[in-house]
């Protein structure tokens, strides 16, 4: 392939893998769909359906759930597409490589969210000073690393052949790569910490530990456990209420009518429709420490200059959007809406608190995730993936376009919903909290589930997993089992413990856990203790 064919191809790859994380996510990079469209452009479609289909079919149960990174079946589709062709349309060529091009990636996208951390903390700056446009600027400088990423190897793999693809998984540096897969699961530990900071973690402690104890011991999922911190925030209101006029705020009669709140809001629909289109760049930076916390303050920045004329108050907002947040690029516009109907109520004068934001949107991110990541990514999209891929098969063009057209429906359509409907009941759940009794106690039930939610999130994040084994005599002790036995997961747990500590006693505790976090995986790992 000459150097001018290799360089476009290349280019046109990273432009599309970059939609998984850079701008959208509208599975447009998925083998089903882009496997046939680099046979398109290489001439020889039939190939690219076969080798995407059986790619597709290959990666179908590895999905990126939470803050997993797993093998990429995004570049593993098309580059093998481009080895099959090159083969003269061998389709078990491209098959082959698939899963060494996949763990190649995989190692690739962790590079890409290591260095969007620095991103991020450039970010801060920004935020402090109110520069929304370098923060913007800042932001969308993901899309260009995704792309540097993506494109040098897949010009490297196409220019010199498949060859090039196995030599380079053979002489990766293994102590740097497998200190930097620790690092990766030890930096969640930084957001969870940041999260505990401004959840007011002293007085709701031991919500927190409950929340890490059902994950750790009952294997509760984040959803179930969101559930029970709702049933106590609710059970407490109950049984703490003062009297029946705060109870009927709640709990009415089929003839009584709540008094809306006639105050005319701020945001208009040009903001809800500003937010939603920022939105699908809502994982242009996402990183390891607080993984879509940029995206969320670059969507939501917009409206909070609409809502906050005072410079301190506009920064103090943006601040506040940029803490650790994680969740479905779809469902989490729901969250946004949530976020822009209280703080369009803060800034109208209502008892608004910053805790309130933050506890609001760190008690909805882990439910609305897992329904984002069941439904939507494990279901909805593996049910059209598998027919895809079926008909791709089979020879059938019908094949990725059965995959495609319900995904970009569902992804453009529920990120709109999402939002307009969040806006609407969150402005709804506020006008009818008149007594600030009933907001407090607002506050405090969405501190509750916050808290147990980011203490299960530990338990699916945080990862610390120990290598070391003793023996003694013929006796062998692993350490990880016998840590398991005193407390499972009490590493996380005790790292994001110590993490929090750093935060709250030094004023560039950011800066010591995340070099802290690749100094313990990388000599962590050397040591033979991960």
């Amino acid at each position: 392939m000459s150097l001018i064919t290799a360089l476009l191809l290349s280019v046109f790859i990273a432009v599309i893998i970059t939609e998984n994380y850079g701008y959208g996510y509208w599975m447009i990079s998925r083998p089903i769909f882009a496997g046939p469209l680099v046979g398109l452009i290489l001439g020889d479609v039939q190939t690219g359906l076969i080798v995407g289909g059986s790619v597709e079919l290959m990666y179908m149960g590895i999905l990126p759930i939470g803050g997993s990174v797993p093998p990429n079946a995004q570049i593993a589709g098309m580059l093998s597409t481009v080895f099959a062709i090159q083969n003269g349309g061998n389709p078990e060529v491209g098959i082959t490589l698939a899963l060494p091009i996949g763990m190649l990636a995989q190692l690739l996208i962790m590079f890409a969210w290591n260095i969007n951390i620095l991103l991020m903390h450039r970010a801060d700056k920004y935020l402090a000073n109110g520069e929304t446009r370098k923060v913007e600027l800042t932001h969308l400088s993901g899309l260009l690393i995704f792309f540097i990423v993506f494109f040098i190897p897949s010009f490297l793999a196409v220019y010199y052949g498949s060859g090039f693809v196995n030599d380079v998984v053979a002489g990766m540096p293994a102590l740097l790569m497998d200190g930097m897969k620790v690092a990766s699961g030890i930096l969640p530990a930084v957001g969870m910490a940041m999260l505990l900071k401004m959840m007011n973690m002293k007085k709701f402690w031991p919500l927190f530990m409950l929340g890490f104890v059902l994950a750790t011991y009952l294997e509760l999922a984040v959803l179930p456990i969101s559930l029970i911190g709702f049933s106590i925030a609710a059970s407490l209101f109950l049984l703490n209420k003062k009297d029946k006029e705060a109870d009927d705020e709640f709990v009415l009669d089929d003839d009584e009518v709540v008094e809306e709140d006639t105050q005319p809001g701020i945001l208009t629909k040009k903001e809800l429709r500003q937010t939603f289109v920022r939105s699908f760049f809502s994982m242009t930076s996402i990183n390891y420490e607080r993984y879509c916390s940029l995206g969320f303050a670059f969507a939501m920045i917009p409206a909070l200059k609409k809502l906050y004329t005072d410079q301190d108050e506009l920064n103090e907002a943006l601040i506040r959007h940029n803490e650790f947040f994680n969740c479905h690029p779809y469902t989490g516009n729901a969250v946004l809406g949530v976020a822009l109907a209280l703080e369009e109520q803060r800034a109208m004068g209502k008892p608004i608190t910053a805790e309130a934001i933050s506890s609001t949107k760190a008690a909805l991110m882990g439910p609305l995730s897992g329904i984002g990541d069941s439904v939507f990514k494990a279901t909805f999209m593996t049910v059209f993936a598998a027919i895809g891929a079926g008909l791709a098969l089979d020879g059938s063009i019908l094949g990725p376009i059965i995959f495609i057209v319900p995904n970009i429906i569902l992804n453009v359509g529920s990120r709109w919903y999402f939002i307009k409907y969040g806006h609407k009941l969150g402005t709804s759940i506020v006008s009818k909290m008149k007594q600030g009794n009933l907001l407090d106690k607002f506050v405090e039930g969405a501190t509750i589930v916050g808290m147990m939610v980011v203490g299960a999130m530990i338990v699916g994040f945080v990862k610390m997993p120990v290598a070391f084994v003793w023996n003694f005599g013929e006796k062998e002790i692993i350490v990880q089992e016998l840590l398991d036995a005193i407390l499972p997961c009490m590493l996380p747990l005790l790292i994001t413990l110590g993490f929090y500590q750093i935060l709250v006693k030094n004023k560039k505790g950011m800066y010591i856990c995340v070099i802290g976090s690749f100094v313990i995986g990388i000599l962590g790992k050397a040591i033979g203790m991960f």
